[in-house]
């Protein structure tokens, strides 16, 4: 066994020696798993973006009602009566005057236009109630003040400001008939609610013919632990309504998402390992017949069919590491905290930033080890079946 193992290390260091032969054709190996794991570590980092997106979005004490049905919240509708009956629902926080903590919010997507192209894209403008801010408690005034309730103010992610035309402070900016100023820039934390801009509810209903509509009603609870008698008491309401924690409704939404993008990475990153595995294969293939006479020689000296498979296999497999290792690098420096947009539920942009981690560069790690293993394998066994004559009439053939 040790003469198998002393074999087998000096084949290997024989082919990788050897390699500046053959530079083109495993330079072409190298590049294809490069590629590959450059693909698939951007669709895995894209929907783990995401995910860390929805995830960094709500609190455990803090609750978003919807009616039934509903997939988000443009789609849902409380009525006036549903939200006087809410109001005295139990669990809810009061503030030092004994008003419910509940902020009725209505959800309205907008266009604005891009510093890069000047191009529409369509944004969330969130009309919100007074308790609006002590509801996001990741949410703080980094530039300017809060608006002033009953005007045409507004406050805009700080992330959309850098992104988009007319929204430093001071600026005026048209959304189809309303008129607006930005007074403020804000920052939640990197959740959703830095891709939103947010402005008083009656200015944001009547500006945009929208009275007496509210999709959502979020509610602070006094205690998370008291989550389980307000939905009890939603549910028995017997009105068409569902209570969620906003950690919960925005974990449901992270994984419908992350579910589509990783649908299309993983197929498309399998389609491209088999194109890959197959370049392996023909590279491997080349590098075997390059050196038929020497793996011969090798095998007429003593070295077995083994250590000629397993040194083949070898060479295929650095190859294939030495791909994976610049495919992390490039991903690593081009796409990890490279900001991306998707379209939220409501058909507006949500901004979010790439994110890559350990289990995905692993994920990743071991579809490129198939790709050599998979490349590297029949060429190997080829090698165990040259002719010991080419070793004698030094000819390939």
């Amino acid at each position: 066994m040790p003469g198998f193992f002393k074999q087998c290390s000096a084949l290997s260091m024989t082919n990788l020696r050897s390699l500046h032969r053959r530079k083109l054709i495993s330079l072409s190996m190298v590049l294809s798993v490069t590629l590959v794991v450059v693909v698939l570590l951007g669709f895995l980092s894209m929907a783990n973006g995401f995910r860390k997106t929805l995830a960094a979005t709500g609190a455990a004490d803090v609750v978003l009602v919807t009616s039934q049905g509903s997939f988000s919240e443009t789609t849902s509708r409380l009525t006036t009566e549903q939200l006087h009956l809410l109001q005295e629902a139990p669990g809810i926080a009061r503030d030092a005057k004994g008003r419910p903590m509940v902020s009725p919010e209505l959800l309205v997507p907008v266009d604005a236009r891009r510093q890069s192209d000047g191009q529409a894209a369509p944004l969330s403008l969130r009309g919100v109630g007074a308790e609006a801010l002590e509801l996001r408690p990741a949410l703080a005034i980094s530039e300017g003040r809060m608006f002033t309730p009953g005007t045409g103010e507004i406050i805009v992610g700080a992330r959309l400001a850098a992104r988009y035309q007319s929204m430093q402070i001071g600026d005026s900016i048209t959304f189809g008939q309303s008129k607006w100023t930005v007074v403020g820039h804000f920052t939640a934390g990197g959740s959703v609610f830095d891709s939103e801009m947010l402005a008083d509810i009656g200015q944001v209903r009547a500006l945009f013919n929208r009275q007496g509509q509210v999709q959502s009603l979020r509610v602070r609870l006094g205690n998370p632990a008291d989550f389980a008698a307000f939905q009890t008491y939603v549910e028995g309401l017997d009105m068409g309504l569902k209570a969620a924690t906003e950690k919960d409704y925005y974990s449901a939404q992270s994984q419908d998402l992350s579910r589509i993008i990783l649908f299309i990475g993983w197929p498309l990153a399998v389609v491209m390992a088999i194109g890959a595995a197959v370049g392996a294969m023909t590279t491997m293939y080349s590098s075997v017949s390059d050196r038929l006479v020497e793996i011969a020689t090798q095998r007429s000296i003593g070295f077995s069919r083994s250590a000629a498979f397993v040194s083949t296999l070898i060479e295929a497999l650095a190859l294939t590491v030495m791909g994976c290792a610049i495919g992390v690098l490039i991903a690593w420096l081009g796409l990890d905290g490279w900001s991306a947009s998707t379209r939220s539920g409501a058909s507006t942009q949500l901004s979010f930033e790439l994110a890559l981690s350990v289990p995905i560069i692993v994920n990743a790690a071991l579809l490129a080890l198939c790709v050599g293993l998979i490349g590297g394998g029949l060429p190997a066994f080829r090698a165990t079946r040259v002719p010991l004559r080419s070793a004698m009439t030094g000819r390939s053939t």
